[in-house]
């Protein structure tokens, strides 16, 4: 486990996505801080033609950032499940 997760700097999120343009630019314009950073971004291709999951690794650079992440994905109506590093689901994508 890197040294970012074990600070509370790096989260892993499965995130429902539109398929549509500009999908992803508006998740980094309006959920992510100034300083935030995406470290991993996979789409998982799925038959709905309207909205797909991807795995996003978010490295935030400070623990307070964390409230403002959550706090922004839920105020976009973005679907998330935030994976846990004890999650099994986690050891398997990450």
């Amino acid at each position: 486990m890197s040294v970012e997760a074990i600070e509370g700097l790096k989260h892993y999120f499965l995130i429902n996505f539109a398929q549509r343009p500009g999908a992803l630019k508006e998740f980094v314009n309006n959920v992510l801080g100034p300083t935030d950073d995406i470290t991993r971004f996979e789409y998982m291709q799925k038959n709905n033609k309207e909205a797909g999951p991807a795995l996003v690794g978010i490295e935030l650079k400070s623990r307070e950032d964390y409230d403002a992440l959550l706090s922004n994905l839920n105020k976009y109506h973005i679907g998330y499940t935030e994976l846990s590093k004890d999650n099994t689901l986690f050891s398997y994508l990450v």
